[in-house]
């Protein structure tokens, strides 16, 4: 299970705080963000920390948890996650009555679940999709629907197949040379029951 229980220490003033130690940190342009708000807004229901003077925003998620979505690669350019690893990254935590510009300040959705770190996989996926509408479908890295990796168009061959058992008929797929076998023997399984 993903523990979602940190909050901020009490403080006065913004505390720039190592991400990578108890929480990550996912930065995205406003642009973004606006769009993704729309999404988590009444679902994920947590804070995000908003700077206004470089038009970003922040999301905190538990620490070490992004490393295992697959997806944040897709999004690189868009997307920034800051964890641990070669550097330190720091992010400016306002104190928690801070919800307003300006300056960094938290917000927090009328229905806020009171969680101050999102889900990374739920918050990876909305980000994608914010980030396509925002900057167009292309914007977001090609995937290969069976192993999930990024997928070069140029590299991707063309299969009649199944990604995974949710397929009821085979369809066409890009996918890497190397998972194509994979998707054509799924062709040949019976669909699911």
């Amino acid at each position: 299970m993903i523990d979602t229980s940190w909050a901020p220490p009490l403080h006065d003033e913004v505390l720039l705080l190592p991400a990578g130690c108890q929480w990550d940190a996912v930065r995205t342009a406003s642009a973004v963000a606006k769009w993704a708000f729309q999404i988590l807004d009444g679902t994920e229901s947590c804070a995000a920390i908003i700077d206004e003077r470089m038009a970003c925003a922040y999301w905190l998620v538990p620490a070490g948890d992004t490393s295992a979505y697959v997806h944040w690669e897709r999004l690189r350019g868009h997307v920034a996650v800051l964890g641990a690893g070669p550097g330190t990254h720091y992010v400016g935590v306002p104190p928690t009555h801070h919800r307003a510009g300006p300056g960094l300040h938290w917000r927090f959705p009328a229905d806020w679940s009171g969680r101050y770190l999102a889900h990374p996989y739920y918050l990876g996926a909305v980000l994608a999709s914010a980030v396509r509408i925002a900057y167009g479908p292309d914007a977001v890295i090609a995937q290969c629907p069976l192993c999930e990796r990024e997928l070069e168009r140029a590299d991707a061959v063309t299969v009649s197949g199944r990604s995974g058992p949710a397929d009821s008929t085979p369809r066409t797929l890009e996918v890497h040379p190397a998972c194509a076998r994979t998707a054509r023997l799924r062709a040949h399984q019976p669909p699911p029951r």
